[in-house]
């Protein structure tokens, strides 16, 4: 069976300016705007192909085929210049737009050719960009959003079939020299079009959608100088973390630092220059910490660690490390004077998770100033006379 091809033309513009309409409307709300722009106006760009397609009846052929043949391909490489913004999160690389005007301009000497041999070439040239497309899903398949892999499978698709017209071209030529007759191929590359166009254009929305949801959950749980969970979010993962030392009989170590004297730095240098001292500092603890330790902001300079399947002995390695590391974070204000960063620390254990995360906190807390007591630059174990020296 031979689908109607002037009716499935008739579905691709309509589908695009339904999603052109989506578009306008999304990109004013969503997270990433200037990728849905730039899909927006691949969208418009592909809408205006296929409509040239229509107008073979009041215009010369190469005026109609040079001019639709253009603004879809131009409308392609616009579509994966968008993607690759969005998967980035950079501006697409400049041979990616300069390629996409060289093979829309490429459609006009192309012209010259025999038909069989211009629509094998075209086809080729139209599967590239979306071929990419596919292969920058696939690059990110883990970290991207699942929403974005139907976009790529979908791109991937209708490369396929314009290969499979670019081979079907070459090996038969004749199906090619009046491209009024019906054509299976034809058939397929525009079926696989409207179905791309649902699947990649939506689903790219949808991906957006989801981007927005996850940065807000993120800014929800995380705080947004620091990129350190605050006490909010990490409060039932402190609680999660105890519930398995209870169960495998392991003990967690709960830290509370601040940063030393740190008033005095936002006094003299600038709440900015005080901003980029917390950043630094969250960023240095975070290459010290495994996969299951927690960083938290607890507000202002003072922060918090949560050590699973820690001892005091684990606690204090680290903090001797931090402490290492944070006289090597070389900070200079912008005179160029030395900005030395040290910390106080109270060290509070909860073997096999038989204390609760309030008592841990209020260990933590007096041993902490215990330790501000003892001079700073030091910390100290709850419960314990004992203290990490500077």
């Amino acid at each position: 069976m031979t689908l109607h091809e002037p009716t499935l033309f008739v579905l691709l513009l309509l589908g695009y300016a339904m999603l052109g309409l989506q578009l306008v409307t999304a990109s004013r709300r969503l997270f990433g705007g200037e990728a849905l722009r730039g899909w927006g106006l691949g969208n418009s760009l592909m809408l205006a192909g296929y409509l040239f397609l229509l107008v073979d009846v009041v215009a010369p052929q190469p005026v109609w085929v040079v001019a639709s043949n253009g603004l879809i391909v131009l409308g392609e490489f616009v579509f994966v210049a968008a993607l690759q913004r969005f998967v980035d999160q950079a501006p697409p690389p400049r041979w990616l737009v300069m390629g996409g005007l060289a093979c829309a301009l490429s459609m006009a000497p192309l012209m010259m050719l025999a038909t069989p041999t211009r629509m094998a070439i075209m086809s080729l040239i139209a599967a590239a960009p979306l071929a990419w497309g596919g292969w920058l899903v696939v690059r990110q398949w883990r970290e991207a959003e699942r929403s974005l892999r139907p976009v790529g499978a979908m791109l991937a698709l209708v490369a396929a079939t314009l290969l499979i017209r670019c081979v079907h071209a070459v090996l038969q030529p004749s199906a090619y020299v009046d491209m009024t007759q019906p054509n299976p191929v034809q058939t397929l590359v525009a079926g696989a079009a409207y179905v791309a166009l649902l699947g990649a254009g939506f689903g790219f929305v949808l991906a957006c959608t989801e981007r927005a949801s996850r940065s807000l959950e993120r800014l929800a749980s995380h705080d947004h100088l620091t990129g350190a969970l605050n006490r909010q979010a990490a409060e039932p993962l402190l609680a999660q973390a105890l519930r398995r030392a209870r169960r495998g009989g392991a003990c967690v170590a709960f830290v509370l630092i601040d940063l030393d004297r740190f008033k005095q730095v936002n006094d003299r240098h600038g709440h900015v220059f005080g901003d980029e001292v917390l950043r630094r500092f969250a960023q240095t603890v975070r290459t010290r910490l495994r996969a299951s330790d927690l960083l938290v902001r607890l507000g202002g300079e003072e922060f918090a660690l949560v050590l699973p399947d820690s001892d005091a002995a684990g606690a204090r390695r680290v903090l001797e490390q931090l402490r290492g590391d944070c006289r090597e974070m070389g900070l200079h204000t912008e005179a160029g004077q030395a900005c030395p960063v040290s910390f106080s620390a109270g060290i509070a254990l909860s073997p096999q998770g038989r204390v609760d995360g309030e008592a841990l906190y209020r260990a933590a807390d007096g041993a902490l100033y215990a330790a501000k007591r003892g001079g700073r630059d030091r910390a100290v174990l709850a419960g314990a006379d004992e203290t990490i020296p500077a």
